[in-house]
């Protein structure tokens, strides 16, 4: 363990000590938390979650909210880098620019508003846009990505870091164990006894006739999957599908934008994915493959929902 864990600590810090900038840095910390403060603390913030400000559009927002949090990090970290050759490359702004407005759409579409399903009860309805919203990024995003590296990003290795790469990979298993008495902890706050389980069976029962076990099984596997598109398209797409245009810098306007994508939920998680975002971000960009977050990710979602599962039906909590 203790050598797995020095070897990943070692790539980390070799690539925070060659892409470290302190005004870099700072603008990026000043940008993520005037973005939180808003976002949490304002009706403002509010009504720009249900598309009422400032754009009157849900879509317009979500563009708004990722290409303006990652263009107001990316470019002012490049001035202060003097990083002149990336400002003016057209890959970095084109390819940047389809990416995150191809989130937003994701982020943004609803399936309720697009499909007919009347002649359902309203509970099955509930339960099938439930699941169908935790497959937007395999709809949508999936299929632009593998576009893009079959004809653009030919010299990629794999899907953006979905491919053959052990680097580390027991090293953040042991991670993971490090972090489960936090997450127990973090699992009885209010934010997160109100927002999580992402699937509450004892709401939605035997919908469509299966039992509660099986409908949460269903939606718990596509659940997870979810959060291998999260990876693919943060640590694969926005850095190693960018880092040709921006070298390590790609690390940093990722993890804000990393940091909107949890706007809505517990505003801790929402600070903490500023962190987590770089760490996994720089280890992509070291190793060039994304296993260690899924790991870490996959395991983290899991583990929340498994504990309020216990809370709620051992211990009567939620």
């Amino acid at each position: 363990m203790k050598h797995s864990l020095k070897l990943l600590f070692r790539d980390f810090s070799a690539f925070f000590c060659q892409d470290f900038n302190l005004w870099a840095y700072a603008w990026t910390v000043l940008v993520v938390a005037c973005s939180v403060a808003l976002m949490y603390g304002t009706a403002w913030g509010r009504e720009f979650e249900l598309g009422l400000r400032p754009l009157g559009s849900v879509y317009a927002n979500h563009a708004l909210r990722y290409a303006g949090i990652y263009f107001l990090v990316a470019v002012p970290s490049l001035l202060l880098r003097r990083r002149h050759a990336a400002l003016r490359s057209a890959a970095f702004y084109g390819k940047a620019l389809l990416l995150l407005l191809m989130l937003s759409f994701a982020d943004a579409f609803s399936w309720r508003a697009a499909l007919d399903f009347s002649d359902y009860s309203s509970l099955e309805r509930s339960y099938l846009f439930k699941v169908m919203w935790r497959m937007r990024n395999l709809t949508f995003m999936l299929p632009l990505l593998v576009a893009l590296r079959l004809f653009f990003d030919k010299k990629v290795k794999g899907l953006y870091g979905l491919c053959r790469g052990r680097h580390h990979v027991k090293a953040y298993l042991w991670l993971y164990v490090g972090v489960v008495p936090l997450l127990i902890f973090a699992s009885l706050t209010d934010d997160f006894l109100s927002y999580y389980p992402s699937y509450k069976p004892w709401f939605f029962g035997d919908v469509f006739g299966r039992p509660a076990w099986l409908n949460a099984l269903l939606f718990e596997a596509v659940y997870m999957s979810d959060f291998v598109m999260v990876e693919l398209f943060f640590r694969g797409a926005l850095v190693i599908g960018m880092a040709a245009a921006l070298g390590r810098s790609a690390v940093l306007p990722m993890a804000a934008a990393y940091v909107a994508l949890h706007f809505g939920k517990p505003a801790l998680e929402a600070i903490a994915a500023l962190f987590g975002g770089y760490f996994l971000g720089a280890l992509a960009f070291q190793t060039r493959h994304i296993w260690g977050g899924v790991i870490i990710h996959m395991g983290i979602a899991l583990l929340i929902e498994l504990l309020r599962f216990f809370e709620h039906y051992a211990l009567g909590v939620g």
